[in-house]
């Protein structure tokens, strides 16, 4: 995989890390002799979706060697991935992908977006004075790592896009590897709390410079997580004041960030939006009944599904917030949309509307796409904030 991405192989410490979360039944190579020339793998994962969380394989580490392209071999191993998928019971399957146009093909659906922001630190200033009753304090990995993951999972039961990380995969997020550090410092780790409840954590790098005018280092965030309103400003306030820096950036932030309305400068942060999961969903109909819905409604969707047969079909879904039940129907359809564009709606990070005016959602009886944007709706855009 290093190989195909041009980047330098693997270290003993980065065979170490990576030896804890790989899966080595869901891990597949094609060979030519000795010589491996595609890979791919998966991380089995839990989702949390709008109301609930499923089963979801995290599809990881696929590379084609420039010497095997136009072979059909990423369609093999796709496709071996997703009957495993389907003989294992998930209904869904993620992935973050290298280039746009690749996966759709596979019926994975741009799901969820995220944004890169950059803070110049003379424009800082909270609109509001903080008031906070916790405390924020350095920690070590071996601390970070309980209290991360207890943090992690409170946030993630709210939060569609999230995934489920044990401590196994907190050690993982949190091993500082060179190859990460792109000349900036060792992780700072940061946890927030209130007497013994944590409830916040950051983790960041800081690069110092100096030019005519002074201090002009750059603080690189990694990851912050918040369980609670107050956690999440704290830790804001403590990165925009770390000393000798002159600007803090991040990326994969969700889209809907609340950081532009705890700041006075409206016009910060300065944001660029990015793609960030491809959903697919690997049984139609537990997909559709395992997440709940935001007023009570039905649809008939015809889904169109040339790679997974299985899936190819009429569904009728029921649902609301307290409950959702999908099964397959001979009645005439209000929507027909192929599985990629399920995808893209599932989590609520694309509306309906949008990809009808696309061209890429049929609607067949009137009402039914402000219908369907009225049930799938959620009160948070979809987020998930770990890379795999």
């Amino acid at each position: 995989m290093r190989r195909a991405f041009g980047a330098p192989l693997p270290t003993d410490e980065e065979l170490a890390v990576s030896r804890e979360i790989t899966e080595f039944d869901r891990t597949l190579a094609f060979f030519e002799g000795p010589e491996i020339v595609a890979t791919a793998g998966i991380f089995s994962y839990e989702m949390t979706v709008p109301g609930g969380a499923l089963p979801c394989a995290g599809v990881t580490r696929v590379s084609v060697l420039s010497t095997h392209r136009r072979r059909g071999l990423l369609t093999g191993m796709m496709r071996r991935q997703l009957d495993d998928m389907h003989q294992r019971g998930e209904p869904l399957a993620a992935l973050y992908a290298s280039e746009a146009p690749i996966y759709g093909r596979f019926g994975y659906g741009l799901a969820t977006y995220q944004a890169a922001v950059e803070i110049d630190r003379s424009h800082a200033a909270f609109a509001k004075e903080l008031s906070a009753s916790g405390r924020l304090a350095m920690v070590d990995v071996p601390t970070a790592v309980g209290a991360f993951t207890r943090i992690w999972e409170q946030a993630r039961r709210n939060q569609p896009g999230m995934l489920r990380l044990d401590e196994r995969w907190m050690r993982s997020e949190l091993a500082d590897l060179e190859l990460h550090r792109e000349g900036a410092s060792p992780h700072y780790r940061v946890l927030y709390q209130t007497d013994d409840n944590p409830s916040g954590f950051a983790v960041y790098r800081i690069k110092l410079a100096w030019d005519a005018s002074g201090p002009n280092g750059a603080l690189r965030l990694e990851m912050l997580v918040a369980a609670t309103a107050e956690a999440y400003a704290a830790l804001w306030r403590h990165l925009l004041d770390v000393d000798l820096m002159a600007r803090v950036s991040a990326e994969m932030r969700p889209v809907d960030e609340p950081l532009r309305f705890l700041l006075a400068d409206s016009r910060q942060p300065k944001t660029r939006i990015e793609d960030g999961i491809w959903l697919r969903l690997v049984d139609v109909e537990r997909a559709l009944a395992g997440r709940r819905y935001a007023v009570d409604g039905g649809l008939v969707l015809r889904v169109h599904d040339q790679f997974c047969p299985w899936n190819d079909g009429q569904f009728e879904l029921n649902g609301g917030p307290g409950g959702a039940e999908a099964r397959r129907t001979t009645a005439s359809p209000d929507l027909e949309l192929d599985v990629a564009e399920l995808g893209a709606v599932y989590l609520s990070g694309n509306r309906f509307r949008a990809l009808q005016q696309a061209r890429q959602i049929k609607e067949l009886r009137p009402d039914s796409v402000a219908r369907a944007d009225a049930m799938f709706a959620t009160d948070r855009a979809p987020w998930c904030p770990n890379h795999f």
